[in-house]
């Protein structure tokens, strides 16, 4: 099974069959009932899923990321995305249910990037002002190359000064992901030169 980078948890879309948790912590009696609960019926682990949180990963596959499942095997049938299932003891449901609520909001950031960046492609030919608007607000979440290629290719950016705008929104965003904490752990040189290759890509790119 991948082992993966990235973590997040969604429960609130949940079908029927998997253990029943809510992405967001509730009461510490509810964990503690819920954790007797198990105990009772002789399960002393959970299963934590995890999938990539990027471009790649496809929609259904995210929004099973960081949902707490009663089986390793809970996880259905997916479009080859990398996925992994992580135990943990029962006893630490309190804490799992939180790690669930950031994994969660971090997948639903990501949905929601890709639906920002599609509203503005499908704006910009007769509203570029909202286009780029959407398209600056897609990117402080990330940016990513493979999708730049694809926007370079469109039709509506062969006007030069619409081409200029959408450029500057994306390297803006681009430096800005760099400052993000995960990249702050990376080494000092290797981060810089990630940074300023995509800087000169997306100048090539757009140019």
């Amino acid at each position: 099974m991948a082992k993966l980078a990235d973590a997040r948890d969604s429960k609130s879309r949940a079908p029927e069959g998997v253990c029943g948790f809510d992405s967001h912590p509730r009461h510490p009696m509810t964990t503690a009932l819920r954790i007797l609960g198990h105990l009772l019926r002789g399960q002393t682990r959970l299963w934590l899923l995890y999938t990539n949180v990027n471009w790649r990963t496809c929609e259904g596959c995210l929004a099973w990321h960081g949902r707490i499942v009663a089986r390793p095997d809970d996880f259905p049938p997916h479009n080859g995305c990398p996925h992994e299932a992580r135990p943990f003891p029962v006893w630490k449901l309190g804490e799992y249910r939180e790690l669930s609520a950031r994994m969660a909001d971090r997948a639903g950031a990501e949905l929601r990037r890709r639906a920002l960046l599609r509203e503005a492609r499908s704006l910009l030919p007769t509203d570029p002002e909202r286009a780029l608007a959407l398209l600056d607000e897609a990117g402080a979440v990330n940016v990513y190359l493979p999708e730049v290629e694809a926007l370079a290719r469109d039709p509506s950016l062969s006007d030069s000064a619409l081409r200029a705008r959408v450029r500057a929104v994306l390297l803006s965003r681009w430096k800005a992901k760099f400052a993000h904490d995960r990249y702050e752990r990376q080494p000092e040189l290797a981060r810089t030169e990630q940074e300023r290759w995509g800087v000169r890509r997306i100048e090539e790119l757009l140019a």
